[in-house]
């Protein structure tokens, strides 16, 4: 095998190293949204309340976004909408002055599934109420983007700057960060689901066992058979209107207290 000679000296492989790593470079702002991804990818491996993934998702689109001041989350649910999480109570009352007015760049980006950028709120004519409030409360510029989750918009992600044209640009970047905080979102929301299930599933089956038990407590205590010893515990709740489990609970309570075979509920 004839090997090529390589051409050029040992300087201008070396300039040519250069070159090859300043390509690679990323900038800070780059940088900084490159940790929020692999902040938000990492949660997915993390099992987090909702609320707890909201709270992390406003903190690092704060850090994410050079200039943000401040971030928030406005979700909506049954057409209500609310700020579960912000990164500074700046954030939240902003939002609230939107909820309050009803209008909006975080209402317009869940309504309408749409990024919205406000460069300047001293001559925002859209929504003229709420500018002259943000405005007051020293905010200039802002950029919401809608949130989703199982193909459904929830809310929006809500970043606010007390200088003007501050996110002039960033649309991009914000977009990629709301889309993997919509993931994030999305996983957190079902593992949610699934813990509150099994949750419940867990209490149902230790009702079942404490009802089982204080119908083998009636059966045995009144000689009746296990339909008879249900009907009396189905009584008894409708005269006391308490839950079947609670009146079974309390026969299973007096038994093991007492020592004693129960009276009939």
């Amino acid at each position: 095998m004839t090997r090529r000679p390589v051409r050029g000296s040992f300087r201008d492989h070396r300039q040519c190293i250069v070159v090859v790593l300043a390509e690679s470079a990323v900038t800070p702002e780059e940088e900084a949204l490159q940790s929020g991804l692999r902040g938000l990818a990492a949660m997915l491996l993390t099992e987090q309340s909702a609320e707890e993934v909201l709270a992390n998702v406003t903190s690092m689109a704060a850090a994410a976004l050079p200039g943000c001041d401040a971030a928030s989350i406005s979700l909506i649910r049954n057409g209500h909408a609310s700020t579960p999480v912000c990164s500074t109570e700046i954030a939240k009352d902003v939002d609230n002055s939107q909820y309050e007015t009803g209008e909006g760049p975080c209402l317009q980006a869940a309504k309408n599934h749409v990024v919205v950028r406000v460069d300047s709120f001293d001559t925002e004519d859209r929504w003229p109420a709420f500018a002259k409030r943000a405005v007051e409360k020293g905010v200039m510029s802002s950029l919401s983007l809608p949130l989703s989750a199982t193909g459904e918009v929830v809310g929006s992600l809500n970043m606010y700057s007390r200088k003007p044209a501050n996110f002039q640009g960033a649309e991009e970047n914000a977009t990629m960060f709301a889309q993997q905080a919509s993931i994030t979102l999305a996983n957190a929301q079902a593992l949610q689901r699934a813990q509150e299930l099994a949750q419940q599933l867990a209490v149902a089956l230790e009702n079942r066992d404490v009802i089982g038990q204080a119908k083998g407590i009636i059966m045995a205590a009144e000689g009746v058979s296990s339909a008879a010893a249900f009907e009396v515990l189905r009584r008894a709740s409708q005269r006391s209107n308490r839950k079947l489990h609670e009146i079974a609970r309390e026969i299973v309570e007096r038994r093991v207290g007492a020592g004693t075979e129960p009276r009939q509920p």
